[in-house]
């Protein structure tokens, strides 16, 4: 968040501002938990391909891919493998079941700096 980078000139301050903001309008989403219909087949867990049986919870991600669910122990980052706090994730363009936390997805699109650990702009 550009509010936390002190040492930034007006014009970086300003390209980090626009970089989040388009981040989080392409890419971010929150997870929903929901029991599957009873009764029902179940689903497949898109992390562990567990079954995830009829009335059972189950975590649903809209911007990966309708109808895909996990286990809510198996929503985690595909990359890290860290529990997504709070259902936030982000999905790649394209979805596919593919998950990312948000470190994760910010060096998809940029890289980290070794200094300051922040992504470059």
């Amino acid at each position: 968040q550009p509010q936390f980078c002190h040492d930034l000139a007006e014009s970086e301050r300003r390209e980090l501002k626009l970089f989040a903001q388009r981040r989080k309008r392409e890419n971010l989403g929150q997870g929903s938990v929901r029991p599957l219909p009873l009764p029902g087949p179940g689903a497949v867990c898109q992390q562990c391909g567990g079954r995830v049986p009829g009335g059972s919870l189950a975590v649903f991600a809209a911007r990966a891919g309708l109808g895909l669910c996990w286990h809510p122990r198996c929503f985690r980052c595909g990359r890290c493998r860290q529990i997504l706090v709070d259902l936030l994730y982000f999905c790649p363009s394209g979805g596919g079941g593919a998950l990312l936390c948000g470190r994760d997805h910010g060096e998809t699109l940029r890289d980290r700096c070794p200094g300051c650990d922040e992504v470059s702009y």
